[in-house]
């Protein structure tokens, strides 16, 4: 049966020698994979944009509710995306944050919600907002209030610490170390408050931006074991160096 949906890509595996399995995050089926020939060789220029992370479309698609590979019959691009393809640290966030969203959210059904906060939040990174150098770290910690780990903000002179474990503020160093320093901590606490018009204030220089993103990694690794490691990391922490 043909549905219409938007869809929202995440990543793709190559398969065989021209065809890819590309993974999109749709609005009618959630998370979604779909087999797609002549992604690679001659006849790829039509879908070089099923190849593009956080592409936005508006899709047709053949879905059989026993199978886990599905195929497109029809897609357009539901918004041109003006700075993402152009730019290489915007690029490099958003393989980043696809490669997260596409493990978080796999067997994610459908959360409109969610999606809408993802859409919302590809308009923000192709923009020219100020601080879009942090708007990874930004995003990241957003998205955790979607998945149902969002870190409790019960900051205080005496609750100075951020315990990744636990998810919370707590009165002294854990015995264990997965926790951040308290000048850290505060950073995370005020984060909680922050807008996305306030990006610049998350981070004011790289090596803040590092400790920042690295602890939100290791807080999503904590509390959703399916993360594993996250190989576009490295690539971001060499192009904010």
């Amino acid at each position: 049966m043909i549905h219409k949906s938007r869809g929202i890509v995440l990543t793709h595996t190559r398969y065989g020698e021209t065809s890819a399995i590309v993974h999109i995050y749709t609005t009618v089926f959630g998370m979604q994979s779909y087999m797609v020939n002549g992604a690679y060789g001659k006849k790829k220029k039509g879908n070089i944009v099923l190849m593009q992370p956080l592409s936005l479309l508006d899709l047709e698609v053949y879905h059989h509710e026993n199978r886990d590979i599905h195929r497109i019959k029809e897609f357009r691009l539901g918004r041109v995306l003006s700075h993402i393809p152009y730019s290489q640290t915007r690029r490099a966030q958003a393989f980043l944050l696809t490669e997260i969203l596409s493990r978080v959210l796999r067997g994610e059904g459908i959360n409109p919600p969610l999606f809408h906060f993802i859409e919302e939040s590809i308009g923000i990174l192709d923009s020219d907002q100020a601080g879009l150098e942090n708007f990874h770290i930004w995003f990241l910690f957003q998205l955790t209030r979607f998945l149902g780990f969002q870190p409790h903000d019960n900051y205080s002179e005496e609750m100075a610490w951020f315990d990744l474990t636990e998810g919370c503020f707590v009165s002294g160093e854990p015995a264990h170390p997965h926790y951040l320093s308290s000048e850290l901590s505060l950073r995370m606490h005020r984060m909680a408050h922050l807008e996305r018009k306030d990006l610049p204030a998350i981070a004011g220089n790289v090596n803040e931006r590092r400790q920042l993103l690295e602890a939100l990694v290791l807080f999503y690794e904590l509390h959703q074991p399916g993360v594993g490691k996250i190989r576009s990391l490295s690539v971001l922490r060499d192009l904010f160096q």
